[in-house]
């Protein structure tokens, strides 16, 4: 008690300068004016001002910044660490710095037109927003950076990448950027929304996406999931405003986790981030009263990239000795385990999606779980193939030979749900190319690099698989025949992506040489096969066909794969030559 009672017992202050009487008496003077002691005993209370030396001045200064520091802690409010900071209220404004219509970049008019395009298709590809909450007088009203950005998107849908107003839209945003880094300590969380929009369609979108989580996580969305996911558990009542505040905190944070898996997973990289959460949490927010139509995909994304994620990790630690028996069980224990899990998700998300009332989304959907479902197929296979370092099919075991069959399976069947109409369900497959239209790829003014990335490669693999694997030329006929429309169709609902467009058209040119200079050769059978153990010019040329993007930009699996036979006559040396 007495130390308890010392602790709190404030502390004197030295006097710098006495009193005459109490310098005279060599007492203790508090140095006030009058003193305690001069104002008890009722004398005069006099001080002789003296020049104080600069240590007293110093020490005197120090301790007047202390009593004001003590003063402010008493005042401070202790937060507890596990509560999730408070977050801007969704109509509150935050940003008085001006939009790009103020600036007299374009009228209010287009910006309400680019607003639009927006919603009609990229919120599906970074699904961090909700229509009913980020309005356009909304978003403008709380972040001129985050309505600068929504804008330049939907300009870029309806005037391509190379307007003029877009790029000045992208140099703002560098703009932004830049101001951000350099003047804001805490980011807001329409800040994280921008920088987030700017990973998923920029080149630097590897440095973005990593700036966004960092935000993030700085503002303590990871831990929103975990309470949402509580208060659902023990929801009494409807969901009030700090409820709807934590779902969109949870979305926010899923979105940008979202695109750290993709762009890690598809760039040849594990992610930097592992994700605290379960699929079981990722389900029970389904039924939350605020889920959106976008949430749907969203939530089907993350727990597809967590069954992604973990099986690369598997592979890539099991990879070893590649002719080694026990390493190539494993492999396939991990193949076999995985595409069990990829079942599952596509089964029971099939379920979940066949809920939704609105027929036209609810079959977008579906296609979407389908070609995400084939991709990961695809890439699977073709990873646990790499870790051998055989690229050669014509030197591959078995087991290694199935593992690229499957992927080129798999690879078709992507190729199919690609070119699907799913907007007449009843039309016949031998409609004509102008009577049947591709739903995905209509939806491509909209879509990021990265997709139009991931559509160049799965035609290029497609074709290049075909011939390695030595398919019937009948088949690769009507593969060519797909590729082709899928070029044709691109051209007409889209500006498109320059370079993933030449590579598109690049490889069904390739294609079609090396299959024209197999028939012309002299053969037998009806095969590939049949032919020669040499390959000819055209079909070397397209083996050896692989982009700088997808070494550079993209590592997608089984670009570099070949088939090279090797003929009894080449494992002679012809000595003559040597001399």
């Amino acid at each position: 008690m007495q130390s308890s009672t010392t602790a709190q017992r404030p502390r004197k202050r030295r006097a710098i300068n006495a009193c005459a009487t109490c310098r005279a008496s060599k007492v203790r003077c508090d140095g006030d004016r009058p003193c305690q002691r001069c104002e008890r005993n009722g004398t005069t209370c006099q001080y002789h001002d003296v020049a104080k030396d600069e240590s007293n001045v110093r020490i005197e200064k120090l301790e007047e910044e202390l009593a004001d520091l003590r003063d402010e802690l008493k005042n401070v409010t202790v937060v507890n660490s596990n509560i999730t900071p408070i977050t801007p209220h969704p109509l509150r404004k935050r940003n008085t710095a001006s939009t790009a219509v103020d600036a007299g970049l374009f009228t209010w008019d287009q910006a309400a037109l680019w607003f639009q395009s927006f919603f009609s298709g990229s919120q599906y590809l970074v699904p961090i927003f909700c229509e009913k909450q980020d309005t356009i007088a909304s978003v403008s009203s709380r972040s001129a950076f985050l309505f600068d950005i929504m804008v330049s998107i939907g300009c870029r849908s309806e005037e391509g990448f190379n307007s003029a107003t877009y790029r000045q839209l992208q140099s703002r945003a560098r703009d932004y950027v830049t101001n951000l880094l350099i003047n804001t300590s805490i980011p807001s969380l329409e800040d994280v929304q921008a920088i987030t929009l700017m990973a998923a369609y920029s080149e630097n979108r590897f440095v973005l996406v990593a700036l966004a989580l960092r935000f993030a996580i700085q503002l303590g969305l990871p831990r929103a999931v975990d309470q949402l996911v509580a208060r659902g558990h023990r929801r009494l009542r409807a969901v009030d405003d700090d409820e709807r505040g934590l779902y969109r905190l949870a979305r926010i944070w899923h979105g940008i986790c979202n695109l750290e898996l993709f762009f890690s997973l598809d760039g040849g990289k594990l992610p930097n981030l592992t994700i605290q959460t379960s699929s079981r949490k990722i389900r029970s927010l389904i039924t939350h009263p605020e889920r959106a139509t976008v949430d749907i995909r969203l939530l089907s994304q993350i727990e597809l990239n967590m069954i992604r994620a973990e099986a690369y990790g598997s592979i890539i630690i099991q990879a070893g000795d590649p002719l080694h028996s026990q390493n190539e069980a494993q492999i396939r224990r991990t193949i076999d385990d995985t595409i069990i899990e990829l079942s599952l998700w596509l089964d029971e998300w099939t379920t979940i999606v066949s809920t939704e009332p609105n027929p036209h989304q609810r079959s977008l959907a579906l296609q979407n779980l389908h070609i995400q479902y084939e991709w990961a197929i695809i890439t699977l296979h073709l990873k646990a193939n790499a870790t051998s370092g055989i690229e050669n099919i014509a030197f591959m075991t078995e087991f290694q030979r199935d593992i690229v069959c499957r992927a080129k399976e798999a690879a078709a069947r992507h190729l199919h749900h690609v070119l699907e109409d799913i907007s007449s369900p009843y039309s016949s497959p031998t409609l004509s190319t102008q009577q049947h239209r591709s739903t995905y790829l209509s939806t491509f003014r909209w879509t990021l690099d990265y997709v139009w990335a991931k559509c160049a490669f799965s035609v290029l693999l497609v074709l290049k698989l075909a011939i390695l694997l030595r398919d019937p030329v009948p088949s690769v006929m009507l593969l060519l025949r797909d590729a082709h429309r899928v070029l044709e169709e691109l051209k007409t609902v889209t500006t498109g992506h320059i370079a993933y467009f030449q590579i598109l058209q690049t490889s069904i040119e390739k294609c079609e040489a090396a299959l024209k200079e197999y028939v012309t050769q002299p053969q037998t059978g009806s095969d590939l096969e049949a032919g020669s153990n040499s390959n000819g010019a055209a079909e070397d040329e397209f083996q050896g066909y692989v982009p700088t993007e997808f070494v550079f930009e993209w590592d997608f699996p089984g670009s570099n794969l070949k088939h090279m036979p090797l003929g009894w006559q080449d494992l002679f040396i012809n000595i003559d030559s040597l001399f």
